[in-house]
């Protein structure tokens, strides 16, 4: 609507390939069976399609990818049999004429019977700290609506070679104010009130990417 076209970056694909061969993994845990670390090679090589790099990047994202499966296995593997929803597809109307569709990738029990809702992050520098947040307090408040049930914790586990896992508990007055924030934000989308700032890196093949557009409260 506004002609804003992001460019292609090389390493497109990178981060759909990891989550696809993790929702894999946990789809065939549901239906128990349950996937080891010997799979790690053949679950990348299934999933992972980068078509926008050029040899040496595609031979480097998939030697990434295959590490961070493995890591993931060496950590994780033994909380396979404790998923209870792979990628679930959620619909939660935030406020009035505002729907979000979106897709949790993970939903598990953990040893403490709390459930807690799992975003997965190839890197670090994937997305902000402060929208990821939102964006599980969003999933949230969508499980809440699809199930009955209140999530216990979201979690945002970065897949790079750090490893990074970040916990919240999920309380009533984030979530609804989460729920103001979207509401706020649609309010100025329908009076078309935006800015833009410019973050300039020094780095030119990341300016590129700096013009960032977002609503803001006037």
């Amino acid at each position: 609507m506004y002609g804003f076209n992001p460019p292609i970056h090389e390493a497109l694909g990178y981060g759909k390939g990891l989550h696809d061969a993790l929702a894999e993994m946990h789809k065939r845990a549901i239906d128990r069976d349950v996937p080891d670390v010997s799979e790690a090679v053949e679950l990348v090589d299934r999933h992972l399609s980068t078509p926008y790099a050029y040899p040496a990047l595609r031979s480097q994202l998939r030697r990434s990818a295959i590490d961070a499966i493995e890591r993931y296995f060496a950590v994780h593997g033994d909380d396979l049999t404790r998923t209870v929803h792979a990628e679930k597809q959620i619909r939660v109307q935030v406020a009035p004429g505002v729907t979000v569709d979106g897709r949790i990738d993970l939903i598990r029990r953990l040893e403490t019977d709390e459930v807690a809702i799992v975003d997965f992050k190839s890197t670090a520098r994937a997305q902000p700290e402060d929208v990821t947040r939102d964006q599980l307090h969003v999933y949230a408040l969508g499980y809440r609506e699809l199930t009955s049930e209140s999530a216990d914790l979201i979690e945002v586990l970065i897949l790079d070679e750090r490893g990074r896992t970040t916990r919240e508990q999920v309380v009533d007055p984030i979530l609804e104010g989460v729920r103001e924030k979207i509401e706020a934000v649609a309010d100025d989308i329908r009076a078309n009130r935006y800015a833009c700032t410019h973050d300039h890196t020094g780095d030119r093949a990341n300016d590129d990417l700096a013009w960032l557009c977002a609503p803001v409260r006037r």
